[in-house]
């Protein structure tokens, strides 16, 4: 009798225990579901309100398809709607150019400049696209936040901080990237890092410095003008566009 009275005693203290880690486990699912949530709206509406953005990059891309890392480096700057300049500097001259309806790849040493429709077989959909100010997080990707970020303290093991890291992967058929991740201090929600795969494996990786945000920038930066003996060759348009 006394054995049978202690298992009972057991049994029970087993599902009181059980219960209890039920009950606080669920509020702290339900605050680290919140916090994500909240992660994903603050930086929808940090890149909503951004009327403009120019920094300094440094790039590295492992390309899958010929076995070999290459690095670069350069000027980063968009401005809404949807224009957008990169100016690759090192290890060699090259520029990435829209003004919201066309995509402007001009490769100096190949005396080349390969033209596409925004929305076109050439440039559309990438990463860059939100970038621009024309991405929406919830209606064009599956979001998930990956990790939560620690602000910036005075002393201890989290004294860097940590940034937010979320991943994006295109909802739409004929994106040509398979996820993204960027990377946001938990402050002020400014970009840090931005990594992509593309559809043949390839690996891409953005580290942004010397942020300005809202700045003044000439409109002018968002135009190209084909130099003089360049081969240009131009993308098929997308769904009817010219």
């Amino acid at each position: 009798m006394r054995k049978f009275s202690f298992l009972i005693l057991v049994f029970l203290f087993s599902f009181f225990a059980y219960s209890q880690g039920r009950a606080s486990g669920a509020p702290v699912a339900e605050e680290s579901r919140l916090k994500m949530e909240k992660i994903v709206t603050t930086l929808q509406e940090k890149y909503e309100a951004l009327e403009s953005l120019q920094a300094s990059f440094e790039q590295k891309n492992e390309l899958k398809s010929l076995g070999r890392t290459t690095t670069s480096s350069g000027l980063f700057a968009w401005k809404k709607p949807g224009k957008l300049r990169m100016e690759y500097v090192k290890p060699e001259k090259q520029v990435l150019v829209s003004d919201g309806r066309k995509y402007w790849l001009y490769t100096v040493r190949f005396k080349q400049v390969i033209v596409s429709q925004t929305g076109g077989s050439g440039f559309g959909a990438t990463p860059l696209l939100f970038l621009s100010g024309k991405g929406n997080l919830k209606k064009n990707f599956h979001v998930t936040v990956e990790e939560i970020g620690v602000a910036r303290r005075s002393g201890g093991i989290w004294k860097a901080g940590q940034p937010h890291r979320i991943r994006l992967e295109p909802k739409a058929a004929g994106a040509s990237f398979r996820r993204m991740w960027v990377e946001v201090d938990p402050e002020n929600f400014r970009i840090l890092t931005l990594a992509y795969i593309d559809n043949i494996g390839n690996k891409s990786h953005l580290r942004f410095s010397d942020v300005e945000e809202n700045v003044r920038i000439a409109g002018e930066k968002f135009q190209f003008v084909v130099p003089p003996n360049v081969e240009v060759i131009r993308m098929p348009a997308h769904n009817g566009q010219r």
